[in-house]
């Protein structure tokens, strides 16, 4: 299945996140997207309790960041979903379903430098159930010393999200599906494609060194073969990289050493399990990093027909 960025259902959740997120979404005109919905779930707590709540200040909130972006061109939808108890990663994902959207996008909210960047728990939730691709705007927090004169800021601007873009790939088919993306976005906006492959620590026959020379030899072969693929559709610079250890630490280190400005990458890997979607490598990616991300999921259509 050809994956497409022409309808994003955006994730928001009227804070000062969604302030930022809303500034972000001209620059998206550069992934092909024509069409956003803008979303906010509300969860009622009780029966009745929606006669507590001011509905019409939620929806005015999403009218106010339409009116924003309607000059950039882009045709805008607002729903503010209330529900009894609602779950916002699920009524996120079934808002995408019945909106038939292409992507999701939504901030990765963190703590300031002193804290361990944190996933936010519907961001997290969300991927773990996703199907489809979602683009991650990190956020994080000013280190003021005092609490309320801290504020949130966008890590990372996605103004320049496609310039220089880290593509971490283990050849697996979701890897390879991650791949395509990269080939679709690049061009006309990409000054530099970094092709990351690591041989991880746990790799059977990793720590034998004739087995390891072999796998050197084969996945090289591999990534000159995507490095042509790309060369045939931009002219941006393409670098490829083998690398060892820690496939989290090699990505995330290679990004700040590259300059990288998003990484685009696979959700599962080789150790993909059918009801997992989100494989560890990319969870701790995202959890850590510091520029957008875009996760691809696997292509699920063909497990359907298997």
């Amino acid at each position: 299945m050809n994956l497409t960025f022409e309808h994003a259902l955006v994730a928001l959740d009227q804070s000062e996140a969604s302030e930022i997120i809303t500034d972000c979404l001209a620059h998206f005109e550069k992934f092909g997207t024509r069409k956003f919905t803008l979303f906010t779930s509300i969860s009622v707590p009780y029966p009745g309790g929606i006669a507590s709540i001011d509905e019409e200040s939620y929806k005015n909130q999403l009218i106010q960041y339409k009116e924003k972006l309607t000059p950039f061109g882009f045709e805008i939808e607002t729903i503010v979903d209330f529900g009894i108890n609602a779950y916002a990663p699920v009524r996120i994902l079934d808002t995408a379903k019945e909106q038939n959207v292409d992507y999701i996008i939504i901030a990765n909210r963190g703590h300031n430098k002193y804290l361990e960047l944190l996933l936010g728990s519907t961001a997290t939730e969300l991927l773990q159930r996703c199907d489809l691709p979602v683009y991650l705007i990190n956020l994080s927090v000013s280190d003021e010393s005092e609490l309320e004169d801290r504020k949130l800021y966008c890590i990372k601007s996605c103004k320049e999200s496609l310039t220089s873009i880290l593509h971490p790939t283990d050849f697996s088919p979701v890897a390879n599906r991650a791949f395509q993306v990269v080939k679709k976005l690049a061009p006309g906006h990409a000054r530099e494609i970094n092709i990351l492959h690591v041989q991880a620590s746990g790799r059977p026959g990793v720590n034998d060194p004739e087995k390891l020379k072999g796998f050197d030899k084969e996945d090289s072969y591999s990534l000159k073969d995507l490095k042509t693929e790309l060369e045939k559709v931009t002219d941006a610079e393409i670098n490829i990289r083998i690398r060892y250890g820690s496939p989290v630490k090699q990505i995330l280190e290679n990004a700040e050493a590259k300059h990288s400005t998003m990484i685009i990458m696979g959700s599962q890997g080789r150790g993909f399990v059918s009801d997992l979607f989100l494989g560890g490598v990319s969870l701790q990616v995202i959890r850590k990093a510091n520029i957008p991300i875009l996760t691809i999921p696997a292509d699920r259509s063909k497990e359907d027909d298997t």
